[in-house]
């Protein structure tokens, strides 16, 4: 049974955030949430999802975890961590193990196939974050989703492996661990993203999901209710506002600001006498610029980031297998145009994705509506989904404290700070 509070703290490229829900049931015994506070602050010490200064890393997210207890009038002791970045790489595997019970498929069973597919040569400095369950086979019965209770001699699982650089997994820790607050898991993104956006029929019948943050896109590819490909790019909303800084010769927190009031992804659906003033470098520090100018500035990356998710799902070689489409989460995903332009380039569905009224959470604000909060709300309910899901942590046991990095962390803080 999932606990009664469940935190999670998403620390992105361009903001972290910490969320705090209390488990409910409805009268049916389903579960849901209640949102019980939150906290957000601009990141520091970020690029492109990877920690890069510890101390500043360590700050905000104390900051957040100080404001969320204080709105939600708790404390909390442990959370659900994301994780994502440029060194995450992942593969397939397969792992296979006898069906001992006469009772057929027991939950042992599953955790030794999945554990035998983690076996897998990795380098010293890679660790695995998740291993997945696909699909399941049961003899010559292929293409199981749940197997638990089938009877059978054989049980085989196709597993997805996600790996992290133990540098960046440990940077990470020790930034949340400092705090006091243990980690429950450490979750990809993408995968906490999906979560929250998208439908049981767009992952049953195949769906792409995009999260287009500040720093990295993150893509997730469904089908069969499994996950099967998952990838980081480094490309990312803070590469539109770069580009319009370059353009116009400004500094990147004007442009940031000219992208959110007045960018478009249509340039043409853009006034072509429509002037904005821009403060900019050089003598003449206050300048009109064409509004069009800065949307096709905008369009053009944008056009970019949708080929690059496009060359990638087609070279995983499962781009045939989404007749859902695409779903488009994160912040960038915002942009007026958005879907229309994403469409012409991927030549499927499109959506844009949004933690919505099919989340279960009472309380959800309309500020955490918002699609650049579909990894935070997506956390929370990687928590409480969790004694559903057939995934295996890599550890001996369901315990955080058997998880071995966690240790290491743990002790290097321990001999650190101040007893």
């Amino acid at each position: 049974m999932p606990k009664e509070i469940i935190a999670a703290i998403d620390v992105g490229t361009t903001k972290i955030c910490a969320l705090i829900g209390a488990v409910t049931y409805d009268s049916l015994g389903k579960l849901s949430l209640r949102m019980l506070g939150s906290g957000v602050t601009p990141s520091r010490g970020i690029r492109r999802g990877v920690v890069m200064d510890v101390p500043e890393v360590t700050a905000a997210i104390g900051e957040v975890i100080e404001k969320a207890e204080r709105d939600a009038g708790v404390r909390i002791t442990s959370a659900y961590v994301g994780i994502a970045g440029s060194h995450i790489a992942t593969t397939n595997s397969r792992g296979i193990s006898p069906i001992d019970s006469y009772h057929g498929v027991t939950g042992a069973d599953m955790q030794r196939a999945l554990e035998a597919a983690q076996a897998v040569p990795l380098p010293e400095s890679r660790e695995v974050i998740h291993v997945i369950a696909r699909r399941w086979k049961v003899d010559d019965q292929d293409g199981i989703q749940q197997p638990l209770g089938l009877s059978g001699h054989r049980l085989e699982v196709d597993a997805h492996i996600v790996t992290g650089t133990t540098m960046a997994i440990n940077n990470l820790a020790q930034c949340v661990l400092a705090h006091g607050i243990d980690i429950d898991e450490l979750v990809l993104e993408p995968l906490a993203s999906g979560e929250a956006v998208l439908t049981p029929e767009e992952k049953q019948m195949g769906v792409i999901m995009a999260d287009i943050g500040g720093g990295t896109t993150d893509l997730a590819l469904f089908r069969g209710n499994g996950l099967w490909h998952t990838q980081v790019l480094d490309l990312g909303g803070n590469h539109l506002t770069n580009d319009v800084a370059m353009g116009l010769r400004a500094a990147f927190e004007v442009a940031e600001e000219l992208k959110l009031r007045y960018g478009h992804l249509l340039p043409l659906k853009v006034a072509e006498d429509e002037q904005v003033w821009a403060n900019v470098f050089g003598d003449r520090p206050e300048r009109t610029f064409s509004r069009r100018f800065i949307c096709q500035i905008l369009e053009a990356r944008a056009e970019e980031i949708c080929e690059v998710i496009l060359q990638r799902t087609q070279e995983s070689g499962y781009g045939h297998l989404v007749p859902a489409g695409v779903v488009l989460t994160g912040g960038a995903s915002q942009l007026p145009g958005a879907t229309d332009m994403s469409r012409r380039i991927f030549g499927m569905p499109v959506r844009v994705g949004a933690p919505g009224e099919h989340v279960p959470i009472q309380g959800l604000s309309r500020e955490l509506q918002s699609p650049a909060y579909a990894t935070s709300v997506g956390l929370l309910l990687w928590g409480l989904h969790e004694d559903a899901r057939a995934i295996h942590r890599p550890m001996s046991s369901n315990s955080r404290e058997d998880n071995p990095w966690v240790d290491r962390v743990r002790g290097w803080l321990r001999a650190l700070l101040p007893g």
